[in-house]
């Protein structure tokens, strides 16, 4: 028996854009009746991504859906909604064994995402400027006229915090959110591998490398993982780097040559109509793997096109905190490789394209070119991967400190605050299973660090910020 088939669009854009889907499904035997295509609101300052999903959610229950199974097609920012709906309060609960139940999660079968904004775009500040409110904001007068949706392409924006947040509800949590067995979404992301054309020259050149036009290959699937390094435990703490495993690896990316963000909705390849009707015909674990190993044969061969293989880009999402969780929005962070002589060679690619989330700039999204990288030199017998982190609090009477910070506080007078804290985390980063650079990943990287009070020259034990005065 046939099952609901959601059809979900993204920012800017209305359910009509998918028009060419529902015709090629219904040519391809699913009834039109079964098929159900979302129209949201996201031109609009007042709402947000969370707003929509819990819109989704009251659609589902007017049409009697909210407790039955069905499959879901998203595109762009449409992914932020089925993963805001899926992690809603209340979606998930704890059984009275203390066993995590995710009330949602059973209902979707299969997963679709078509260009998906996962992990947020680097166009997204564009939107809220004069120029993008122009082209992209809502034109009718009224009390909306221009408006870009701010609050959206807040979430939407590269190193949102929500974006950081939604990955701690659904990727890093056990039991998984996706994986290849019945009781979670069996998961296929697509992506195309052009960009918008002429369009594309009103972004800057940064914004369009290793994407589609809009989205980045690195953000789209949900191939992620968590690294905390914190320096506010001893050097002898064996918990002073957390480093989790892979998630989601086996939900690969699967380039689609010819196509950008647009046209992959509105002129989809014919090869990539076959994937995705066969991605929601899987039913078994079996059936998923042997999906992916015939997609990874043709997934860029489609329709005539020349095999092309994306460059390898990763994302970095960085979030760096005090020991108390409050943000440090004055910070840089190096990658080095040591040699076997001492020597530090810096992994210049990773700094060359920095964004710091406009709201909150503790959240920055670093984006790496991976056949830039010396990551051959890696495996070089006596070389070391250290990571060198500097913070600046904006004031004398404050520092950023860590154990294995050189001169901590308290320091000689006349000491100047220390330039920079280090971590050697060789044993993880050249760990075949662990690997630092993974391409079409995006890593989560939490730095906490302690803020300190500097000590006043003489003497030594008063504090400028905090002092007895003398009797």
């Amino acid at each position: 028996m046939a099952i609901p088939l959601v059809l979900l669009h993204g920012y800017h854009s209305e359910g009509k854009t998918f028009d060419a889907w529902r015709k090629i499904l219904d040519g391809r035997g699913f009834k039109v009746e079964d098929i159900f295509i979302g129209n949201y609101v996201t031109e609009n300052n007042e709402i947000n991504v969370d707003d929509i999903a819990e819109g989704f959610d009251r659609a589902l229950r007017l049409r009697g859906m909210a407790d039955k199974p069905f499959d879901i097609v998203v595109h762009s920012t449409g992914m932020l909604v089925l993963r805001a709906w899926l992690t809603a309060p209340g979606a998930v609960v704890k059984t009275p064994d203390g066993k995590v139940k995710k009330l949602r999660q059973s209902l979707l079968k299969h997963l679709i995402g078509l260009a998906p904004a996962t992990n947020g775009s680097p166009v997204a500040p564009k939107g809220r400027s004069l120029l993008g409110r122009i082209f992209l904001g809502k034109h009718e007068l009224g009390p909306d006229f221009l408006a870009s949706g701010n609050l959206v392409l807040n979430n939407l924006e590269l190193a949102s915090k929500y974006t950081w947040d939604l990955a701690h509800k659904d990727l890093f949590v056990d039991p998984p959110f996706y994986d290849s067995e019945p009781e979670t979404p069996y998961v296929f992301i697509f992506d195309g591998t052009s960009d918008l054309g002429d369009i594309s020259k009103i972004f800057d050149s940064n914004d369009q490398l290793g994407t589609d036009g809009i989205v980045r290959w690195a953000g789209a699937p949900l191939n992620s993982r968590k690294i905390v390094l914190d320096f506010t435990r001893t050097p002898s703490n064996p918990d002073r780097f957390e480093w989790t495993d892979w998630v989601n690896v086996n939900l690969p990316l699967i380039p689609i040559a010819g196509v950008n963000h647009t046209q992959i909705l509105s002129n989809p390849p014919a090869g990539l109509q076959d994937l995705v009707v066969a991605a929601l015909g899987v039913n078994s674990a079996d059936a998923f793997k042997n999906f992916y190993e015939q997609a990874r044969k043709t997934q860029v061969v489609i329709d005539g096109h020349a095999k092309i293989e994306p460059d390898p880009w990763q994302q970095f999402v960085v979030h760096a905190v005090d020991e108390r969780g409050n943000g440090i929005d004055d910070f840089s962070i190096e990658v080095l490789l040591r040699d076997a002589s001492n020597k530090d060679n810096p992994i210049s690619t990773f700094e060359d394209e920095v964004h710091p989330y406009s709201l909150d700039k503790s959240f920055r999204c670093f984006h790496v070119r991976l056949k830039d990288a010396p990551l051959a030199q890696f495996s070089a017998p006596g070389n070391k991967v250290v990571v060198r982190f500097r913070a600046s609090s904006g004031t004398d009477v404050i520092s950023y400190e860590g154990f294995n910070t050189p001169n901590p506080a308290p320091r000689p007078a006349g000491q100047p605050a220390p330039e920079f804290v280090e971590l050697d985390i060789t044993s993880n980063a050249l760990n075949p299973d662990k690997k630092l650079f993974f391409p079409f990943t995006t890593t989560f990287l939490e730095v906490r660090l302690n803020r300190e009070p500097v000590p006043q020259e003489s003497p030594l034990t008063d504090y400028e910020i905090f002092q007895f005065l003398a009797k």
